[in-house]
């Protein structure tokens, strides 16, 4: 038996999980028709699979930057 030891690159960041509507829901406080109207009408990035959709969270932190709001 080997014992192997994971080098960081191999370690996983959390950025590319793949989430669910209902866990992007409790991610974001928003509510089902919510995230449903920010995929449809305001681009929320979404990969339809079977009958619901999945988010990757960087794709999502990455879309959230776009309406940022910077105060000064």
């Amino acid at each position: 038996m080997s014992d192997s030891i994971a080098s960081p690159a191999d370690a996983d960041t959390g950025d590319n999980v793949v989430m669910t509507t209902r866990e992007l829901m409790e991610f974001l406080s928003l509510s089902r028709t919510k995230i449903w109207e920010l995929t449809k009408k305001e681009g929320l990035p979404a990969t339809k699979v079977g009958g619901d959709y999945r988010y990757v969270r960087s794709e999502v932190l990455d879309w959230l930057e776009k309406f940022r709001v910077v105060r000064g």
